[in-house]
């Protein structure tokens, strides 16, 4: 059976947004990881942009996803479900996560859909909400 995992880095982490809850409650938390991205300042939420580059590493939090079915809803919150206009703000695609320099897994990551030329980069890779 297909395990699906889940890469948060943003307002679907632990204590950010009420949406969290809703994950939660579809997945088991694995631990704090990192993808190979950059990670800029949207507005008051952030978006990466998948990298090629070692260095250019996003923090964030893994889940295993014990009900597939909740990417629904939060397609819906990060408004890249069918219900929203193309473009979409987002792309869910797979990445590598890794939560050790020798143990990585491929899990669903919302990635930035848009020009990200004006944005503030976020050098260390984690985001702190205002």
């Amino acid at each position: 059976m297909k395990k699906d995992y889940l890469f948060v880095y943003g307002t679907l982490m632990q204590g950010q947004h009420p949406m969290h809850d809703v994950l939660s409650a579809h997945s088991q938390y694995i631990g704090r990881g990192w993808i190979t991205a950059q990670l800029y300042q949207i507005r008051d939420y952030p978006g990466v942009v998948v990298s090629d580059k070692p260095e250019d590493k996003v923090f964030g939090e893994l889940y295993l996803l014990t009900n597939a079915a909740v990417l629904q809803p939060l397609d819906d919150y990060e408004e890249c479900s069918a219900a929203f206009a193309e473009p979409h703000e987002y792309r869910r695609e797979q990445v590598e996560v890794f939560i050790s320099s020798a143990i990585s897994y491929t899990a669903w990551v919302y990635v930035y859909n848009h020009p990200v030329d004006s944005a503030r980069r976020i050098r260390s890779g984690l985001f702190k909400p205002n």
